[in-house]
């Protein structure tokens, strides 16, 4: 529900008072595991409506087996075609055989999708269920010994025993509580441009997919079953913050000159025409502690690990369901957070330095390893190479 609108299937008004800032994919997940747990979470979004959009996710491991536990599995397609091809371009565009993507891997099957398929499917689990305020956040955060209150945009101030910041890798929350972004945030010196194309590339199936790399170069255009192609370009710089504060045509236009043959020439028409353009810096963040008082941290707001982990969506729906599980199993949110973190901390940090690995295959950095990058694909072509490539994706 959106608004200030109430249902009966709210938990009584004696529940526990959770406040999530964010209606991303934690922040929904979060939502719809603390409603289930017996608490009454209510969602607020500095947006003025609910985004869509996001470039492509591999769903395994942690987060598929906790989306199983919330039932959503049934909503969340797999939009590989099974007759779809995996290209890898040079840079003049020339295609070679690509990389295929594992069945199964970290032990679930694995489903490529979008993000925009899990914030659909929680969405829709979510939103009869717990309120959703668009357009307020939170400017001020004050606690004691009882709970937490928070004073949103719109003036109103609400109170509740747990407040949960998963709002993101430019987390308002974690500035309000725990200081400034620069104190936490580990800049890649690369950024990154995604957006929703508007035709598919010539020469394109449904289902294939084209990446081009060459040092400091990277794009990638998935297509899928049942949803235009999804595009996204990776380049270095070694001042990323001041590169993403340019118009993003200009900026890829000059990263990518003369790179891709036809293929990424399409891509960059196709940011054009967009409405909805991703271009940011890369960061990771990272922290000593995820939560202070009754105040929590959640996704990317409490541990961003990057496109190249491959877990960043998923990771967000597993912290999300453990919190949950891990509040109902202690008196008090103290015990519970601590817990929490302990158990959820090992995970994150693997998925942390496994980014930092594969950042370098996503874009390679430089002449070894583009090489480097070009004899793994071939490799995994073969039986043994593919087994290979399995044990290193996983």
């Amino acid at each position: 529900m959106t608004s200030s609108s109430t249902s009966p299937s709210h938990p009584p008004r004696t529940a526990p008072r959770a406040l999530v800032v964010g209606s991303g994919i934690s922040g929904l997940a979060a939502a719809l595991s603390l409603h289930r747990a017996g608490w009454q979470p209510l969602i607020v979004e500095r947006s003025p409506r609910r985004r869509t959009g996001g470039y492509f996710v591999r769903f395994n491991g942690p987060g598929y087996a906790a989306a199983e536990r919330l039932g959503l599995l049934d909503s969340l397609p797999d939009r590989r075609d099974p007759q779809g091809r995996m290209f890898e371009a040079d840079s003049r565009g020339r295609l070679t055989p690509g990389l295929a993507f594992p069945r199964q891997l970290n032990g679930t099957p694995m489903r490529m999708l979008l993000r925009s398929d899990l914030e659909r499917a929680l969405y829709e689990a979510v939103r009869d269920l717990v309120e959703i305020r668009y357009g307020t956040g939170p400017v001020a955060v004050a606690q004691d010994r009882d709970g937490v209150s928070a004073t949103l945009s719109d003036g109103s101030v609400e109170r509740a025993d747990l407040l949960i910041g998963a709002d993101g890798v430019h987390s308002t929350v974690r500035s309000l509580v725990f200081g400034p972004e620069d104190l936490y945030r580990k800049d890649f010196d690369h950024v990154v441009a995604a957006c929703v194309m508007d035709a598919p590339l010539p020469g394109m199936r449904e289902g294939d997919t084209v990446v081009a790399t060459a040092p400091g170069r990277s794009a990638w255009i998935n297509s899928y079953r049942d949803h235009p192609p999804v595009a996204f370009l990776l380049h270095r710089t070694p001042w990323p913050a001041a590169e993403i504060r340019r118009k993003p045509a200009e900026a890829l236009r000059q990263a990518f000159a003369g790179f891709g043959g036809d293929v990424v020439p399409a891509m960059l028409d196709a940011m054009d025409r967009s409405e909805s353009v991703l271009f940011d810096q890369v960061s990771q963040i990272r922290l000593n502690r995820w939560s202070q008082g009754r105040v929590v941290l959640l996704g990317d707001s409490a541990w961003c690990m990057t496109l190249h982990s491959g877990q960043g969506s998923g990771m967000g729906i597993a912290g999300a369901e453990l919190l949950a599980r891990t509040l109902a199993e202690h008196d008090g949110p103290s015990a519970a957070l601590g817990d929490w973190e302990r158990r959820l901390r090992p995970l994150v940090t693997r998925h942390q330095k496994e980014a930092l690995r594969m950042r370098h295959f996503f874009m390679p950095a430089n002449t070894f390893g583009y090489i480097a990058r070009r004899g793994f694909v071939r490799a995994t072509n073969t039986p043994v190479g593919a087994r290979l490539g399995k044990v290193l994706m996983g």
